[in-house]
This record gives C-alpha cells, structure tokens and sequence, in this order.
C-alpha cells in the first residue's frame, strides 16, 4: 500500500482551493458582464418608453428581464412594460392559432380564434390608453385582422359557389357551406341583423329550389329526410330554423292532405308516419300533425261503424294499417274479440286453419266458455271444437267420431244435459239399427269430449234424463220400446214400456220364412198377437209415437227462410211444431227451437 506524504496532501488542498478561486472569479465576471448588458438593456428601453415607442421598448425590457444577475427596483416606466408583455405573449400565440386554423381551412378553429382575438381586444380597451395602444401596435404587426379578414372574404365566396354549384348540379348531399356562411362574423355582413336577412334569403332561394328538384323526382320520405338533414346543418350552425319549418309544414300538408282527398290510406299512414319523426323539432301547434291526428280519429270512428255494422273484416283490415303508425294492439285484441263473440266459427278457422270443416253449431256461455263453435270434417270423421275462456286463452278439442259420416246429424239437448252444460247429440245411420245415437259433453277443463252414451236404435224419444224410450235397442231392451234413464255412467236400461210393434214389410219376412220352415212352438215361445202398425199400444203416452220415424230429415233454420243460418237437421216426427208462418214451421226439438219448411197436404 502507498503512504501518501504529508506534502502531498498538502499540495492537493492547495491546488484545490486554487480550482475553487478561479471557478468563483469566472462567476464573478459574467455576474459582472449581465449586470452590465441588463443595465444597458434597462437604459435603452426607458429610452423608448420615453420617445413613446412601447413596441421597441417592452421588446427591451423583456429582453432585461430574463437576465436575473442584478435585481432593479421597479419603476413607474417598468411597472407598465411588465404589464406588456403578456399582451404580447397572448397575441403571438394567438396569431399561430389563426394561421393554422387558415391552413386547416377549418371554419370551426377559425370561428374560436377570432372570438379569442376579441375578447382580447375588449380587455385591452378597458384598460389604459398606453396599453389598448400597444395591443394594437402588436395586433397591426403580427398581422392578425388581416389574416382573418382575407379568409372571411375567401371563405363566404367558396360557400355561396357550394350553394351554386349545389343548384347548378341538382345534387344536395353536400351542405357544409351552410356552416361555413353561418360561422362567419357578423362584421363581414355588415352587422348581426344585415347577417341575418342576407343569409335568410339566400338559405329560403335555395331551399325552394331543392324542395322543387327533390319533389319533382323523390318520395315524400327523401324530401322531408333532406329537410331534417338541412335543419340539422342549421341548427349545428346557430342558425333560425322557423323558416324552414314553415316551408316544411307548407309542403307536407299538401302532400298529406293529397292522400286524404284520394282516400289513399296506404299512403296516408306511409307519410304521416314519416312525418311524425321529425315531431321532436315541429312546432307545438303544428297544423300538419293537427291534421293527421284528426284524420286518425276519423279512420277509428270509420272503423268503429264497421264493427256496429258487423263488416269486422272491414275494421280489421282498417286497424291493421293503422297498426303501422300507431300500437294498436289493444284495440285489435279487443275486436277480434268482439267479432269472435258475434261469429263463434272464427273460432274453429284460427284453431284448424288446415281444415274445412262444416261448421255445426256456435254460441256463448255454454260449458264454461264464453264462446265456441263446433265443426264436423266429413272427409276424416272427426269432430272439432274451440272454445275461447274468460281468462282469454283459447281451447281446442279434437274426436275422432265412428257414424256414418254421409247421414250424420248433430243437435244440442239441454233436456238430457242442462242450460248450462247441454249434451251434444250426434245421430247418424246405425249398423245393426236403423239409426246410431251418441252423446257427448265438452270436458274444457281436460280439452277432451267426454262419452255419455252410444246405442243403436230404430228410434228414441227423451222425455227427460229419466225417461227415454228406446224402440228396438241393440243389447238389452232389443224388440222392445224400452224404458231408459241416463246415469252417469251413461243410459241404464229400466224396464219394458210397450211392446215393438214390427213393420209390416218385416212381418211378411217373417211370415214366409215360418212357412217355409216349420216348427213347432211351445205356449211359452209363443209371439204376442202384436196390434196394427196404425195402433199404439195402450200402455204407451199420448205424446210417444208408436210407429217409427219415417226417417226423412229436414234442415233447421234460425228463421223463416233459407237466407237464415242452418243450425242443423232433424228426423220427420221427432219434433213438436209450435207455429206456423208463410210456408215455414217453427219446432221445438232436442230441447233447441227452429224453423223448417213446412209438409205439403197429404205428404208421406
């Protein structure tokens, strides 16, 4: 390790502290040389305050100022120069704002930067006369009116060749000179009100005339969208728009009231929908929204007197275009269902739309629906019904039915039901009878038909639930006109009520084949002597027929006329006339009224 001499220590302090002189001597001589340059600079900018050159001499003083060697007590003189100075500063920064607004070309920038330079300029003015002076002095050199006027002239003299150009060419997509002339000063014009007057004429001339073009060639949809487009342009501008509001509402109440006065509703809805779009910037009394609400409520009225009248069609198709332009939904499910409470048999053509089916009977408030219909499908044999329910749903029910699709007759009996939940009886030609009964009830609650009896029978007549009789039922009663009572579980054979009284075709039959085939008989298989098919037995009522229906069927009608609806059919004798009137009966039978045609005299 090397020892360091004392000496040489010694000569390190010493050459040091030497280093350390010369560095302070250095400091002291250019405090020197700026306290002298600061000193000058001082001197001469009092010398043009006081020849009044303010430019040269706050350009001096702030010269001075940056250099900090030697601190001045502030003077009269130097309070004012330092009140310059941010002037100035402001204004050149000022100036590089509208020259790049210039070359951005930018109305915008332009529009922000003369705005600064005014304010400015009405600081300025408020202060002393020596400091509005210089601001001017500083506005006049860097040139900033100037610039701003030369590009106020260019720029109004490109917008109104736009607008040219626009009218020349027929092509109104491009409408920046609208922003362009209405973010130009009011100075340029002449003042605020010469502004807006110049600017009113020359917007109105050119909306005119577009309005024209654009008529000419387009739809109501393209005028009144260019319309809002322009409105937009002027509103993004500053610029009034009440009178192109009232150009607007000219035209369109023309164009509108056009399609009234043709009774075009298509086209009517078409256009005051797309008007009713622009409604956020129409006025609060506009005539043209007046009128379109007041032809609405016309239509609804019209629609209306088509539902008294009971043309629902009509009033649909009516409410379905005006769907278009207002939520009608409400409306709409209130008339289908009232057109569904008058013609029922809508029911069935929304439920089995695939279908054609035969519609048999409709009516309300039976089987806990508030209205049905049911139809008959020949082709497949089945039976259909729809109910529409109180909570609005719809219910469908659907059975397959096995009768002699080509006789089949249906009728309701509230005799073998109630008011309420009445039977559906279906008759038809039997197999083994001459005629096959079914009962059914419409279970809604399990949306199924429910079985309440099938027999076959040559005849019946229900005097109630608890007295049917049956001629010659197949099974248990067979050769007998037999008593009957419905149970729930369907009929239940009671007892023998007379004896079956045999046509007399059949008993020729029968007679030939005893003779061609002998047997001996005991007493006790002995056949009753069976009385003439003109007698009715004693034992049988007054109101029962003791022969057969002949088995004719006549089709009932809700009035005195085949212009009235069929409701459906029924068997020669199986009814009870109740009066008469000009060639038509009016029944009771199965517990329901009609009217049918009435016999000739002497008719078999």
């Amino acid at each position: 390790m090397k020892i360091i001499s004392p000496y040489q220590k010694s000569l390190w302090v010493r050459n040091l502290l030497l280093v350390l002189v010369a560095i302070a001597l250095i400091g002291v001589c250019v405090k020197i040389v700026q306290s002298y340059q600061k000193s000058l600079l001082m001197a001469q900018a009092k010398d043009h305050y006081e020849s009044q050159n303010l430019l040269l001499a706050e350009e001096t003083y702030a010269k001075a100022s940056e250099i900090s060697a030697i601190h001045y007590e502030e003077e009269p003189w130097s309070a004012l120069l330092s009140r310059l100075t941010p002037v100035r500063l402001e204004l050149e920064s000022l100036a590089r704002d509208v020259q790049f607004a210039i070359q951005q070309n930018d109305p915008d920038q332009a529009r922000a930067a003369y705005q600064s330079y005014q304010s400015l300029k009405q600081q300025a003015a408020k202060n002393d006369n020596q400091v509005a002076s210089f601001f001017h002095q500083i506005a006049q050199r860097l040139a900033i009116e100037n610039q701003l006027g030369q590009y106020y002239q260019q720029a109004m003299k490109d917008a109104k060749g736009q607008l040219q150009a626009n009218l020349d060419q027929k092509q109104y997509k491009n409408h920046s000179f609208i922003h362009t002339l209405a973010t130009i000063p009011d100075e340029y014009y002449g003042g605020k009100d010469k502004k807006q007057a110049e600017l009113e004429v020359l917007f109105l001339r050119y909306e005119r005339t577009k309005l024209r073009d654009l008529a000419a060639d387009g739809t109501f949809f393209e005028v009144i969208t260019s319309f809002a487009n322009s409105r937009s342009e002027y509103a993004k501008a500053n610029f009034p728009t009440d009178w192109l509001i009232t150009l607007l509402e000219r035209y369109a109440k023309e164009e509108i009231n056009q399609t009234i006065r043709q009774q075009d509703l298509g086209e009517f809805v078409t256009r005051a929908k797309a008007y009713l779009e622009l409604k956020s910037f129409l006025p609060s009394q506009s005539e043209v929204v007046e009128m379109i609400e007041k032809h609405l409520r016309e239509q609804y009225r019209k629609a209306e007197q088509y539902v008294k009248t009971n043309h629902f069609e009509k009033a649909i198709e009516l409410f379905q275009e005006l769907s278009r332009l207002e939520d009608i939904t409400e409306q709409l499910s209130e008339l289908e269902k009232r057109w569904t409470s008058y013609d029922p048999g809508r029911l069935l053509q929304a439920q089995f739309p695939d279908k054609t089916l035969q519609t048999l009977m409709t009516g309300k408030e039976l089987w806990g629906a508030q209205a049905y219909a049911i139809g008959w499908d020949e082709t497949d044999g089945h039976l259909y019904m729809a109910a529409s329910m109180e909570d609005g749903s719809t219910i469908k029910l659907d059975q397959a039915l096995s009768l002699d699709r080509q006789s089949v007759i249906f009728s309701l009996s509230e005799m073998l039901g109630s008011k309420e939940y009445p039977v559906l009886v279906a008759e038809s030609a039997g197999k083994e009878r001459a005629y096959s009964y079914l009962g059914l009830v419409p279970d809604l609650s399990r949306a199924t038909f429910v079985k309440r009896w099938q027999l076959e029978a040559d005849g019946w007549e229900a005097q109630s639930t608890d007295q049917i009789l049956v001629k010659n039922p197949v099974g248990e009663g067979e050769r007998e006109i037999a008593h009957f009572v419905l149970k729930d579980s369907g009929l239940e054979y009671k007892e023998k009520w007379a004896d079956y009284l045999v046509d007399s075709d059949e008993t020729q039959e029968e007679t030939s084949e005893q003779e061609e085939w002998p047997t001996e008989q005991t007493e006790t298989d002995q056949i009753p002597d069976t009385p003439a098919a003109s007698e009715k037995p004693a034992d049988i009522p007054a109101d029962i027929p003791a022969s057969i229906p002949s088995g004719r069927t006549f089709d009932v009608y809700a009035g005195p006329g085949e212009e009235h609806a069929m409701i459906g059919q029924v068997i020669e004798g199986s009814y009870q006339v109740i009066s008469s009137q000009s060639g038509w009966q009016l029944i009771h039978y199965g517990g329901s009224e009609g009217w049918i045609r009435s016999l000739p005299p002497n008719s078999q």
